[in-house]
């Protein structure tokens, strides 16, 4: 005759069947669970990586930290000196803006060719522990009124900009410089 089934006791029959429902609970949870899924930017597409937003501009005007060591300077050695920074602007204005034409497309990257040249000559020249800001706004004439403001704090005493208006037959252009002064 055949060897009978061992019998079991009641206690791992129990066992034995906690763990099976376990399992079978724990694949069915899993079903149900939500799966998080990637963005659709193109992270997931081969041969694309992700790079730096930087622009041209912020790459060439970029500085080396700077170590702020006390210099007890609350004054400049050379002034921020208005007629120096009108000039070199009306010399720009002349050489980028005569003869201008709007343009959609053409004017935007004029106003940011202009900033630019604008920021290295003024960079060249010797003002001593000045920000230098330039904003050039490029409109086209259609019988409209134009406002500008720009806000910051201000030392009276130490800061100081130059504003230079040019007009031609279908635009405008106004090149505002500001020079501030770090202590």
């Amino acid at each position: 005759m055949g060897d009978p089934e061992p019998k079991k006791s009641k206690v791992s029959m129990m066992l034995l069947s906690r763990s099976q429902t376990r399992s079978v609970a724990g694949i069915k949870s899993m079903s149900r669970m939500k799966v998080r899924r990637t963005s659709f930017g193109f992270a997931g597409v081969p041969g694309i990586r992700p790079m730096e937003r930087t622009s041209q501009l912020g790459i060439e005007f970029k500085r080396p930290p700077l170590l702020y060591l006390n210099t007890y300077q609350l004054d400049p050695f050379v002034k921020f000196h208005i007629p120096t920074v009108k000039r070199a602007t009306e010399e720009l204005l002349d050489e980028y803006f005569t003869g201008h034409k709007y343009n959609v497309q053409e004017s935007p990257a004029t106003a940011l060719r202009i900033a630019g040249e604008l920021m290295r000559r003024i960079k060249a020249m010797p003002f001593n522990r000045y920000r230098i800001i330039t904003v050039v706004t490029i409109g086209q004439k259609r019988s409209q009124s134009y406002n500008n403001a720009v806000t910051f704090l201000w030392d009276y005493e130490r800061d100081n900009y130059v504003d230079v208006q040019r007009e031609v037959t279908t635009a405008f252009v106004q090149v505002t410089t500001f020079g501030i002064y770090l202590d």
